[in-house]
C-alpha cells in the first residue's frame, strides 16, 4: 500500500514537471513579451514566434507564415496594454496566452470597425442638405449684404477731422 502511495506522488510529481506548469514571474513575462513584439514588429517573425509556445505557435500560422491577422495585430497592440493582462511563460520561458490576446483585440478591432460603417444614403442626404443650405445662405447674402459698421476701436482711432465711413458727405 505504501508503495503505491509512493508510485502515486512520484508520477503527480513527474507530470508536474513534464506538464504545462506556467510562470507568472511578472519581469520575467515582460521581458519575453518585450523581445516577441520588438522582433515581431521589426519584421523578424520566425525568432518572434520562437517565444511563444509551439501549441499557439501552429495555431497563428499558415504553412510556414504567420496569419495576416496577427501580423496586424501585434502591430496594433501596445506593450503596455500587454504588460496589464494575464500572460505567463512555460517551463522552456516560452509565452502563454498571447494568441488569446492578439485573437481578442482582433475582434475588438472588427467590432470598431462594424460600428464605423456608414450608410451611404445618409451621406447623400447630408450633403445635398448641406448644398442647399448654402444656397439658402447666398440667396440671404444677395438680398442683403451685410453693413459694414465701425467698432468703438474705429471710431476712437480714426483720424482727427476726418468724416466716419458711415456719414453722408454730404449733409454738410
Amino acid at each position: 500500500m505504501l508503495r503505491l502511495l509512493l508510485l502515486l506522488v512520484a508520477f503527480s510529481l513527474a507530470s508536474c514537471v513534464s506538464g504545462k506548469s506556467v510562470s507568472r514571474d511578472p519581469d520575467k513575462v515582460n521581458d519575453v513579451m518585450i523581445t516577441f513584439v520588438q522582433r515581431a514588429q521589426a519584421g523578424f517573425w520566425k525568432e518572434a514566434m520562437e517565444n511563444i509556445t509551439p501549441e499557439e505557435r501552429e495555431d497563428m500560422m499558415e504553412g510556414n507564415q504567420v496569419m495576416q491577422e496577427y501580423k496586424d495585430a501585434v502591430n496594433r497592440i501596445r506593450l503596455s496594454t500587454i504588460k496589464n493582462m494575464e500572460l505567463g511563460l512555460d517551463g522552456r520561458g516560452r509565452l502563454v496566452g498571447v494568441k488569446e490576446i492578439l485573437d481578442e483585440s482582433n475582434n475588438l478591432y472588427r467590432a470598431a470597425e462594424e460600428k464605423i460603417t456608414v450608410d451611404p444614403s445618409k451621406l447623400e442626404d447630408l450633403s445635398a442638405k448641406r448644398m442647399k443650405e448654402e444656397e439658402e445662405a447666398k440667396k440671404r447674402l444677395q438680398e442683403s449684404p451685410p453693413v459694414e459698421e465701425k467698432s468703438e476701436w474705429d471710431i476712437y482711432y480714426s483720424k482727427p477731422g476726418s468724416k466716419p465711413e458711415n456719414e453722408d458727405p454730404e449733409e454738410d
